[in-house]
C-alpha cells in the first residue's frame, strides 16, 4: 500500500503531465484534414517542442562529458610548451569539439547501454520544474554536481598555475563525484521512465508504415 508522501508525489507528477499537455496543445498546428491518419501519440515531437521540454542528445553527450575534464586540463597545461595564443587556439577547439560532437554525431536506436541511459536520466532531471523527481534524488543529484565542478575548477586553476597537485587532485574528485552521478542518472531513468508518457516515447522505434511488407509465403 502506498504511503501517503507517494501518494502526493503520484498527484504532482499527475498534475505536472497535464499541464504540459493543456498548454502545448494550445500552440497545436491546424488539424489534418479529414481522413488523415491521427494515431495515438502522433503529435508527441510536438509537444515536446512547445512545451520546452526537450529530449536526450543520446550518448555522445555522456561520451563527451567524461572526457571534457582531462581535456580541457591538458590544453590549459599545453601553456608550457606552446605560445599563449596557440594555447588559447587550443582550448578554444576543444571546448567548440566537445559542444558540437554530440550534435554531429546521429542517435543511433535505442539499445538500453548505460551512456544512454545516463543522458537520458540527465534531461529527466533536467525537466523536473515540469515532471517533478523524488526530492531526496534531486538533492543529491544537485550536490553531485556542484561537487563535480569543484573539482573541475580545481584542475583547471591547477593548469593555469602549473600545479599538478592542484590539477591531479581536481581530477580525482571530480571524476570519483561523476562516476556516483552517472550511476544516480541512471538510476533516475530506471525510476522514471514509466512515469511519463513524454519519457516512454523516447525510447520508441520509429516504423516506417510505407516499407514492402514480404509476401506470405504459399
Amino acid at each position: 500500500m502506498p504511503s501517503p508522501g507517494e501518494d502526493a508525489y503520484d498527484r504532482r507528477t499527475s498534475a505536472s503531465i497535464k499541464w504540459i499537455m493543456q498548454n502545448s496543445q494550445r500552440h497545436l498546428l491546424p488539424k489534418a484534414a479529414a481522413g488523415q491518419n491521427q494515431a495515438s501519440g502522433a503529435n508527441t515531437p510536438l509537444l515536446l517542442l512547445k512545451s520546452g521540454v526537450g529530449g536526450p542528445v543520446g550518448p555522445a553527450s555522456t561520451y563527451a562529458k567524461i572526457v571534457a575534464p582531462a581535456l580541457i586540463t591538458a590544453a590549459i597545461w599545453t601553456k608550457i610548451w606552446l605560445d599563449t595564443a596557440f594555447t588559447v587556439m587550443l582550448v578554444v577547439g576543444v571546448l567548440l569539439l566537445l559542444f558540437r560532437l554530440p550534435k554531429l554525431l546521429p542517435n543511433r536506436r535505442w539499445t538500453g547501454n548505460w551512456a544512454e541511459k545516463a543522458s537520458f536520466g540527465e534531461r529527466i532531471w533536467l525537466n523536473r520544474p515540469l515532471i517533478p523527481i523524488p526530492q531526496e534524488i534531486n538533492h543529491r543529484l544537485s550536490v553531485l554536481h556542484l561537487v563535480f565542478w569543484a573539482g573541475v575548477l580545481i584542475a583547471i586553476l591547477g593548469a593555469f598555475t602549473s600545479s599538478p597537485i592542484l590539477s591531479g587532485t581536481g581530477l580525482l574528485v571530480g571524476y570519483a563525484t561523476q562516476a556516483v552521478c552517472l550511476r544516480k542518472l541512471i538510476d533516475l531513468y530506471e525510476l522514471m521512465k514509466d512515469k511519463a508518457p513524454l519519457y516512454r516515447f523516447w525510447t520508441s522505434a520509429p516504423e516506417n508504415d510505407n516499407k514492402p511488407k514480404k509476401n506470405a509465403k504459399a
